[in-house]
């Protein structure tokens, strides 16, 4: 596909696997809307309901309905962000989606800038970065020493366990993430971040 014109205003797209990372991305681009000292590119969110579907749905979604609807309003996509937990690649299969190949589709869409941006090791250890934001939403007065769990989704799982309450992931964290400090999770993943906050021309006061 050739490219659009570049005096087309340019827009991003964040695919994420799940509910959660969708709640979580959402308040993320809210925060950064409050403290970037210039305009966050417009960016839509798109949630696959689960990495495996990055290989199928996320080249389908671009074309038959996200770059159509672009050519009709007269705007580039200029990025598009791919999030996922590494955890599943990490513990169950590391080929699980073809990173190299999908990036070559995008690209022969026109879409100049892919970006990788893996969550270590799940959505869930994003959340746990703010633990005195977490710690206040369930109404417990002090921050436990230690949390048991061999990664994010039990640690939260015990840390809700001490309120007497059950974790429930999906759009049931709206509420938690509402209550969480989101500067000291971007401060947390800065690097993580980075690719995404230069499509979306995130400007932060040094």
């Amino acid at each position: 596909m050739a490219k659009q014109s570049e005096s087309e205003p340019m827009h991003v797209v964040i695919f994420v696997e799940g509910d959660t990372d969708e709640v979580l991305f959402k308040a993320l681009i809210e925060h950064y809307r409050t403290i970037s000292r210039a305009p966050i590119r417009p960016c839509r969110i798109c949630n696959l309901k689960g990495v495996t579907r990055y290989s199928s749905k996320l080249v389908a979604k671009l074309q038959n309905e996200y770059l159509p609807e672009a050519r009709k309003k007269g705007y580039q996509i200029q990025t598009v962000c791919c999030s996922y937990d590494t955890d599943v690649f990490e513990v169950r299969n590391p080929l699980i989606v073809n990173w190299d190949a999908l990036r070559k589709t995008v690209k022969r869409m026109g879409i100049d800038e892919f970006v990788q941006l893996g969550i270590r090791s799940s959505i869930e250890d994003w959340l746990l970065c703010d633990m005195e934001g977490i710690c206040h939403y369930l109404g417990l007065s002090t921050i436990p020493k230690s949390i048991k769990g061999s990664n994010g989704n039990a640690k939260l799982n015990d840390l809700y366990g001490k309120a007497r309450r059950i974790y429930q992931k999906g759009y049931q964290v709206k509420e938690l993430v509402a209550s969480l400090d989101m500067s000291l999770i971007r401060k947390k993943n800065v690097d993580a971040l980075a690719e995404l906050e230069k499509g979306l021309n995130v400007t932060i006061q040094p």
